[in-house]
């Protein structure tokens, strides 16, 4: 009797231990978008779906006989073997932030608290604008102001999310591997270099002509670029023109901490 309740006792703490894995899993639901005036079949392909080459499933699946059909007002549900993948979601807006699902390629809107980011997605600042995106299972990274921000994505499970600052500035919270890990579990790519980072909080800063500074926080970057990399510990930073090698590390002023909006 007291083996069976032993037994009891460590599944139920087995069963606490692993919930909040299974918990922190991001589940895709279907949606439902209402067709904006503008907007193209072509448009919401590029905006919604995983392939933007399956719109006749889409269309399948909503009984639509006809693209010419798709009209302003008109409700779509995009099911989730259509929907992209949920890189990240929107905690915090502030001021003037546009985002583009298409690429860059389609129209620019103001972008929303809540608002869910996929492969390709872009993201614009204000000179006064500024926002906040957690990423799923990474942490938060700050998109600063006068800054372009794109997603990239997750290519598998096994690789780690890749972001790209195309201008301005970005600061990053991540978490921590339990236990520590020295895998990559998030990269940062700009014009003139790629910070691969593990649990760490760290600032990446491009001036105007492509070159940029990466300031370690805490914890560790390994930043790379023509071949060469330079490891970051607390305190440290380097920099890098493009076109060249990441110059040696060296020391900064007390680091911030990032603190949530």
């Amino acid at each position: 009797m007291r083996k069976f309740a032993y037994q009891q006792i460590l599944v139920l703490i087995i069963g606490l231990a692993v919930f909040p894995l299974f918990a922190q899993e991001e589940k895709l639901e279907p949606i439902t978008i209402t067709v904006q005036k503008g907007e193209t079949l072509s448009l919401i392909s590029e905006r919604h779906l995983s392939d933007p080459k399956r719109w006749p499933e889409l269309l399948k699946h909503n009984k639509i006989p006809n693209p010419d059909l798709i009209k302003p007002g008109m409700s779509l549900v995009v099911p989730v073997f259509l929907r992209k993948q949920v890189v990240g979601v929107t905690e915090f807006v502030m001021g003037q932030v546009e985002w583009n699902g298409t690429g860059g390629k389609g129209p620019w809107t103001a972008l929303k608290l809540g608002q869910e980011l996929h492969p390709n997605d872009q993201i614009k600042t204000s000179a006064k604008g500024k926002t906040d995106i957690h990423i799923n299972n990474i942490g938060l990274v700050r998109v600063m102001t006068n800054s372009h921000f794109a997603v990239v994505g997750k290519p598998n499970k096994t690789e780690p999310v890749t972001v790209s600052l195309l201008k301005g500035t970005l600061d990053a919270k991540i978490t921590k591997s339990n236990p520590p890990s020295k895998d990559t579990k998030f990269n940062i790519v700009t014009p003139s270099s790629t910070a691969g980072v593990r649990g760490t909080e760290f600032r990446v800063e491009l001036n105007d002509k492509s070159a940029s500074t990466i300031s370690c926080f805490e914890g560790v970057v390994d930043v790379s670029a023509e071949g060469k990399m330079v490891t970051l510990n607390q305190g440290m930073a380097t920099f890098v023109e493009k076109g060249k090698s990441p110059v040696q590390p060296y020391k900064i002023p007390e680091a911030p901490r990032i603190k949530e909006e």
